[in-house]
This record gives C-alpha cells, structure tokens and sequence, in this order.
C-alpha cells in the first residue's frame, strides 16, 4: 500500500469547478490541483470537494490515463486507506453514485454536451484541460450538515454517516 502524499511537498497547480466524472459535470464538483517533480516525472495529486466538502483525493503522474490511487474522507474526518486506481463511480439515472469504502453517495450531473460514454470513473478536468491532475493532509474535517445526498449503506456505518449527509 502506498502513503498519502501531503500537501506541504507540492506546489498548487490549478483549481477547476463542476469536474467531469464517467462523462458527465458534476456541478458543485471542484478539484484542486498539486504538482511536484519526482525521478524525473511531475507527481500530481488532487482533492476533490463537493459543494466545499472533502470527498476525495487521487494521485499519480502527470501522462497516465488513470489514477495510480485514491483515498476517501472518512465520516471521522480522518483519510481512509487508499486503494489502487481510479475512485469507485457508478452511473444511477441521472446521478453518479460514489462508493466511500462502503457509503454510496449520490453526486447530481449535468450532461457535457456532445458526451456519450464514460470516462472510466476517473475524475477529471474538462476536456480543455484534461492532464491527469490528481491530494491530503488539508486539515479539513467534515461537519453535520454536508450536502451530500445518501444512497445507501452498511447498518454498521449509519449513525457515522447521518451526521456527514443531508
């Protein structure tokens, strides 16, 4: 397993709003960008809010077509463990449901016009500045009140969660 990278050793890159996933906008999906060179490489690392609210981070290097690893905000406000690649995405009608390590929650989407397939559940800028930009240690901690809308999840996991989704 790998570490989370920190903040303190990038640089920012770029902010981007309302971030594409599986194709379609996500409103209210904002993606902050972070670079550092490395081995000859630029590592990139980037943290993804909702509506100002930590979701996700994913990382790897600039050039690949995916993420090398992504990790989710706990309802804690602790990072959770990350696993290999792209975050969890699924399409449900007209929304996105991202998997948190066993919290599904349901993301609004807007259709990118001239968009037919999906992006294979990473989440990336718009075509115009697609790069593979992907981020932690932000000190943020979730609060009660979070504009996220609950799909569904494990009985072990609905008290923890009813304070991070509205």
């Amino acid at each position: 397993m790998t570490a989370l990278p920190r903040l303190a050793e990038y640089a920012p890159h770029r902010i981007v709003s309302d971030i594409d996933l599986e194709g379609h906008v996500v409103p209210g999906l904002t993606g902050e960008f972070f670079r550092r060179p490395e081995d000859g490489r630029t590592a990139t690392v980037g943290l993804y809010r909702y509506l100002g609210i930590e979701l996700f981070m994913a990382w790897g290097y600039v050039g690949e077509e995916h993420c090398r690893w992504t990790a989710y905000r706990r309802t804690d406000g602790v990072w959770g463990p990350p696993h290999p690649g792209c975050p969890r995405v699924r399409r449900s009608g007209e929304q996105l449901e991202l998997d948190l390590d066993g919290e599904l929650v349901a993301l609004r989407t807007a259709a990118r016009p001239g968009s037919s397939t999906g992006s294979g559940g990473c989440a990336v800028p718009p075509p115009a500045v697609r790069d593979s930009s992907h981020t932690a240690d932000s000190g943020f901690a979730p609060s009660a009140g979070s504009p996220r809308q609950r799909v569904s999840q494990p009985a072990a996991s609905t008290a923890t969660a009813a304070s991070r989704l509205t």
